[in-house]
């Protein structure tokens, strides 16, 4: 990414998560040595917060890079890593990946919308550092996840591409993006590779950062919230990952925003998600404390009837038929809180995947 030229994007940022690794079009499209570009390029890529990253099957494959790129390596130990050009960096496990001017950081800020690595700071920094060059793509994934930067990368003058929601695996992510953000273009998987390679030789005014500027992302420096409060108003809600208070963002589009003082960030779908799973949980240890209660009473029941104290065998059995009861009027709840919690995602069927051996 050192060069003189005024391409669009040297910088390139792309976003998926569960269920992006089945469109494998996106990977076979790209795949040629990064010498065979009219221009080499460096492409920023989120991944999941379990085990290697996703895209470390696709990266192989697209312009020669690796998965983790070894600068970014060195950068998690500390430091800056330098960007090299023709190279795909990927998220490491539980760390964000942001880019700063010239080189990447990886860091182990505060969640957003209960992920580390987040899309959402990976273009947001982006976004701040190189302005119009940058284009984010999202891909197959659950929620709105990347709405919410690919917002600050067109505020700034960037691109914003999604996969047409018709073939994504999990649509929400890209039908998020297009309902909520401009977007350039919404195209199948094996589309966006030859659009990526039209886009980045546009010539567009280089309004990068200056030299030593650093942008102000939560997720890098969640630690210093501490000292005033997040922007916005405070809301009757708690963070989900930390049970401290939430303010409300300042409004941004159509997006509802939350951030809470120590900098976990979440929207409002996906706070709703992050509260169903605690509810859920909550409905499970209430329903396990109730019929281990039950199962207790009847027990001593058991044991009083044995023993021939029949008046206090059956007050025993009558506590624990009560506390049945109350263990009956939980279970359904805990049907009803997973369809509330499926009705967060929109139900747009996927196309038909094509064979990967089919493509060869």
């Amino acid at each position: 990414m050192k060069n003189s030229r005024e391409d669009r994007a040297d910088n390139q940022s792309s976003a998926c998560h569960a269920g992006h690794r089945r469109d494998r079009r996106f990977g076979r499209r790209s795949r040629r040595p990064a010498g065979h570009r009219p221009r080499p390029q460096g492409r920023l890529s989120g991944g999941d917060v379990r085990g290697r990253s996703h895209c470390a099957g696709q990266s192989g494959r697209v312009a020669g890079a690796a998965a983790t790129g070894e600068s970014v390596e060195r950068g998690a130990r500390g430091g800056p890593a330098a960007i090299e050009r023709g190279w795909i960096y990927c998220a490491r496990p539980d760390h964000h990946l942001l880019l700063k001017r010239a080189y990447i950081r990886v860091t182990r800020g505060p969640k957003e919308n209960g992920f580390r690595p987040a899309i959402d700071p990976m273009f947001r920094s982006a976004a701040e550092m190189y302005g119009p060059r940058v284009i984010g793509v999202v891909l197959s994934g659950g929620l709105n996840d990347g709405t919410d930067g690919l917002l600050r990368i067109t505020e700034l003058g960037g691109l914003a591409i999604a996969q047409d929601p018709q073939e994504a695996t999990i649509p929400s992510m890209p039908l998020s993006a297009i309902q909520n953000v401009e977007v350039h273009s919404v195209l199948r998987a094996a589309e966006i590779p030859a659009m990526l390679q039209q886009l980045v030789r546009q010539h567009v005014p280089d309004v990068r950062a200056p030299a030593g500027a650093d942008s102000h992302e939560e997720a890098e420096a969640g630690e210093l919230l501490h000292q005033h409060e997040p922007a916005g108003t405070p809301s009757a809600y708690t963070c989900p990952e930390c049970g401290g208070a939430l303010w409300e963002a300042p409004e941004r589009g159509k997006l509802l925003l939350f951030r809470c003082h120590i900098g976990h960030g979440f929207t409002a779908e996906a706070l709703l998600a992050e509260q169903g799973s605690k509810l859920e949980g909550a409905l499970w240890g209430a329903l396990r404390a109730l019929e281990e209660n039950a199962a207790l009473y009847r027990q001593q029941a058991e044991r009083q009837n044995s023993a021939g104290l029949m008046s206090l065998a059956e007050k025993f059995e009558a506590n624990a038929i009560e506390v049945e009861e109350y263990a009956s009027l939980i279970r359904p709840l805990l049907g009803r809180n997973r369809r509330l919690h499926d009705a967060l995602v929109p139900s747009v069927a996927p196309v038909p995947m094509v064979d990967e051996a089919e493509e060869l």
